[in-house]
């Protein structure tokens, strides 16, 4: 099987729209029982989740320091991951999620700095808030 990733990437993010990317945002629960399904994309759950949450952050306004192009390249490789018609149906055993496995690897290898620096600021924003919710606490 060859399979061009970038090329199946650019394909779904080209006229992605950004009710296109809320509609991916309501599909987590689905692509974890997907990444479930096929053991070897487990691999890929950290990734997965992160980019929700990215998404996410992007789309509520509160995280805007990444590229629209990385944000479309990992909504681009959710979609084709999420979608049953695509190069190598996912109803065959095992090679069907071949190709969906190419295409999230290629999408997280590009935007791995982006989803580092996303996990920082997530981690920061975090401690952040935890902070004042101490800071909170010990004023009542």
């Amino acid at each position: 099987m060859n399979i061009n990733a970038e090329e199946e990437i650019n394909k779904r993010a080209q006229n992605m729209t950004r009710d296109d990317i809320a509609d991916v945002l309501g599909r987590e629960e689905e692509a974890k029982r997907l990444a479930d399904k096929a053991g070897f994309i487990k691999q890929y759950w950290e990734d997965i989740k992160t980019t929700f949450a990215l998404v996410r952050d992007w789309i509520g306004g509160s995280y805007k320091t990444v590229p629209t192009t990385t944000i479309c390249s990992l909504v681009g490789a959710l979609v084709y991951f999420l979608s049953p018609i695509d190069l190598v149906p996912d109803w065959l055993p095992l090679a069907g999620f071949l190709d969906d496995a190419a295409v999230l690897a290629f999408a997280f290898r590009i935007s791995a700095a982006d989803l580092v620096a996303y996990r920082q600021w997530r981690r920061a924003a975090q401690s952040t808030s935890d902070a004042a919710k101490g800071d909170a606490a010990e004023e009542d």
